[in-house]
């Protein structure tokens, strides 16, 4: 723990060398320095002193000039040798000037003064050199105990430095280990999203074969509404979970076209939306997707929704299914018995924006439609009953039997004798022939 404090320096015990040859002169100072503040020990030459400074330490030297064998500014020359913290004082006659220079310059002495001196300016100048040193001591006190403090946070820093290196490198493998477990988790789910897929796909409804086209287009839209990569990979899994539903819906409702189904079983196959959400919004990775599958049927106009959502409150990723199912649918011939092109789809589906789907996404949809590559018709189809065709159709598909039996093929031109020939077929058979063509009308690509 750092120490902010140091405790001041003691000036009750001031340690004060007299050296004079004249006993007079030692006893006069020894009762001039009270006792309170000085502990005064006394020499009799230079070579007594310098025989106490040895023995123990000394905070000031008063020295007189005149002395016999070592002068004062010989005594001094060698204290401040030997002991440069010691204060030096010298005391001098008025005819010692040349004597006093010397010992100024050899002694380097901090004061001298006259004799006979003034008791109070003698005082008053031991005090002032004993604060000089006080706070030279304080000074030396405080920087080691900054050196010491400086040391310990040195110290310190390099013990935290090393806990935080220790600590940098758990939060790392935490976070790998989090990132290794969250990737099993996102490929767990994709395996579970595969097999759903797969099932969907053996169970065999209309739609399963263009669930990745609904998927793709389901991208392509996220991206135009600037969603994240993530809710566009949600909006993209939505739209190839759009109909895992069908998984608990009876076979003879699944197999049929949506328009071979009656009002009922239309309402009927609706419902597997209810059931995909029953089966995926328990697993959390799945909840935002089960949600988009289960507003699919939603009315942008909120008209006849169960839970009253419209608008922008229903979910975006149901909206972009709706938009990319029923496109898909159109240009594939599931919704219907004929097939659209591009532009009739897209005419289909403007015809409903602000009812059935967002118009903001129909707006969108041509923009996105290039990248999905699709091969598509470059007419709409429509079906007509052998007694109403005319020579110069072209069939959009091949013309087959309730047996299977090919009778004329796809691109075929209608001529009087093609006409002729499959009235005398439908006629004998007793079969009504639903006839795939072209339209003549070719619409404008929006």
């Amino acid at each position: 723990m750092l120490l902010m404090t140091t405790e001041p320096v003691s000036a009750l015990s001031w340690k004060v060398l007299c050296v004079d040859d004249e006993s007079s002169i030692l006893r006069a100072l020894k009762r001039l320095l009270p006792k309170a503040t000085y502990d005064v020990t006394i020499a009799t030459s230079g070579q007594e002193g310098l025989a106490v400074l040895a023995q123990q330490p000394i905070d000031l030297v008063i020295s007189d000039m005149r002395m016999p064998g070592m002068s004062g500014a010989e005594f001094l020359e060698q204290v401040a040798s030997l002991y440069p913290d010691t204060v030096r004082i010298l005391l001098t006659g008025y005819s010692d000037i040349e004597s006093t220079i010397a010992a100024v310059n050899r002694g380097r002495i901090h004061r001298y003064l006259q004799k006979p001196w003034d008791s109070d300016a003698l005082l008053e100048c031991l005090a002032q050199e004993m604060e000089s040193r006080r706070l030279k001591r304080e000074n030396e006190q405080l920087y080691h105990l900054v050196e010491a403090q400086n040391q310990e946070l040195k110290e310190l820093n390099s013990v935290l430095e090393k806990k935080v290196e220790q600590r940098t490198l758990q939060i790392r493998k935490a976070l790998s280990d989090l990132q290794s477990s969250h990737q099993r988790v996102k490929e767990q789910v994709r395996a579970i999203i595969r097999v759903f897929y797969n099932l969907l796909s053996l169970k065999g409804t209309p739609g399963s074969a263009y669930t990745q086209e609904v998927s793709q287009l389901c991208w392509l839209l996220g991206g135009s509404l600037e969603q994240t990569d993530f809710e566009r990979m949600n909006t993209k899994l939505a739209g190839l979970l759009g109909e895992v539903g069908v998984l608990c819906l009876d076979d003879y409702l699944v197999r049929k076209s949506w328009h071979e189904m009656n009002t009922l079983e239309r309402d009927q196959f609706r419902t597997h939306a209810i059931l995909a959400y029953r089966a995926m919004s328990p697993v959390q990775h799945l909840s935002s997707i089960a949600l988009s599958v289960l507003h699919q049927f939603d009315r942008y106009d909120g008209k006849g929704n169960q839970q009253g959502l419209q608008g922008e409150n229903l979910p975006l990723g149901s909206r972009i299914l709706a938009v990319a199912r029923d496109y898909i649918y159109a240009v594939r011939g599931v919704s219907a018995d004929v097939r659209l092109s591009r532009a009739g789809a897209l005419a289909k589906l403007r015809e409903q924006a602000g009812l059935v789907y967002d118009p903001v996404l129909i707006e969108k949809l041509p923009d996105v439609l290039p990248s999905l590559n699709l091969d598509l018709l470059e007419q709409d189809e429509r079906v007509v009953s052998t007694y109403n065709l005319v020579p110069g159709m072209k069939l959009s598909r091949d013309v087959v039997t309730s047996a299977n039996l090919l009778l004329l093929p796809e691109g075929h031109q209608v001529s009087e004798h093609t006409i002729k020939r499959l009235q005398s077929y439908a006629e004998s058979a007793d079969e009504v022939l639903r006839i795939h063509i072209f339209s003549s009308r070719v619409r404008a690509v929006g």
